[in-house]
């Protein structure tokens, strides 16, 4: 009775198993592409968007010619952007997929539109990499390039802002976390860098003060340093430093240290400009406070006077 159990059950578990990894039924091919599209758009008006999914494959496997294919193409895109838990990866490659078929449909900017959104859902906070928010406002403005008077151009601006935005609040966080760090040439090239590339977007208050810090405490780098032997090396008509007498090391401790202090009197001159800018421009703020303290310290005049006027 045992071994007769253990066979049924046996045959039994084989059976369900059979049934188990049996493929669904495939859909009739013979169903029209418009047919198949009021199904698709029940199906996501139902928020069933796996089940969509399928009816728009098959569309697109099979009806790749029919006047609803552009539209499946969108909805594909719509039906991993709008699920519960998006997919935004695999959404933007559907919108790029329409873009590519139709680079000139009507509803283009629909799909430039929301291709840039799933890079700008991406997007990280300032302190990590913004390579999606780079992504996120090629977007945008290839939208407005093409599309201009689209209805998503008002919402694209406002993207395009907050993009700005986030770069440029993430390059100061970069140039401050260098300050922090004691890499000040390369806080001076990261503040200098953002001032001029995002004047409409960034913190001056805080930049200013970073670059004020950083130009405050900068000294020669390797890179000025190496220049600088190979400019005196030359004067002398030498491949390098090697073989200097007694009198020449003389000469070039001496215009070591000539260039030395004129170059670490231009750094803090510049710290100086940096500071005062802060006083002057935001005079009730924390950041021109820290400022002035620092203008005191390094000799201004007037300063103190002026902040208690």
């Amino acid at each position: 009775m045992k071994r007769i159990l253990t066979a049924l059950t046996l045959t039994a578990a084989l059976a369900s198993l059979g049934l188990g990894c049996r493929k669904p039924k495939a859909m009739d091919k013979g169903v029209s592409a418009s047919e198949l599209m009021a199904t698709a758009d029940t199906q996501m008006k139902q928020g069933k968007f796996t089940e969509a999914r399928v009816t728009l494959r098959h569309l697109e496997q099979y009806l790749p010619g029919s006047p609803e294919f552009p539209k499946a193409k969108l909805l594909l895109g719509d039906s991993f952007f709008f699920q519960a838990s998006p997919s935004y990866p695999e959404a933007e490659v559907e919108y790029t997929s329409f873009l590519n078929y139709f680079p000139r449909h009507e509803l283009r900017d629909y799909a430039h539109y929301h291709r840039a959104l799933c890079h700008f859902s991406a997007i990280e906070s300032a302190e990590r990499d913004q390579a999606e928010t780079r992504r996120a406002l090629e977007g945008f403005q290839a939208l407005l390039t093409e599309s201009p008077g689209s209805p998503y151009a008002t919402e694209t601006r406002a993207k395009i802002l907050q993009c700005w935005r986030r770069i440029a609040e993430h390059e100061l966080n970069v140039g401050v976390f260098y300050v922090n760090t004691y890499y000040y040439p390369g806080a001076e090239q990261r503040l200098k860098s953002l001032l001029e590339t995002y004047p409409d977007y960034v913190d001056r208050e805080r930049a200013y003060y970073y670059l004020g810090e950083a130009m405050r405490q900068r000294l020669l780098t390797g890179e000025e340093m190496l220049q600088f032997n190979k400019a005196f090396a030359a004067k002398l008509q030498k491949e390098d430093l090697k073989d200097l007498d007694k009198e020449q090391v003389a000469q070039y401790q001496k215009e070591l240290t000539a260039f030395s202090d004129e170059r670490i009197k231009s750094f803090r001159a510049e710290a100086k400009s940096y500071y005062q800018k802060l006083v002057e421009s935001y005079p009730g703020s924390e950041w021109a406070r820290r400022a002035a303290d620092h203008l005191i310290a390094m000799g201004t005049s007037g300063v103190k006077e002026e902040l208690d006027s």
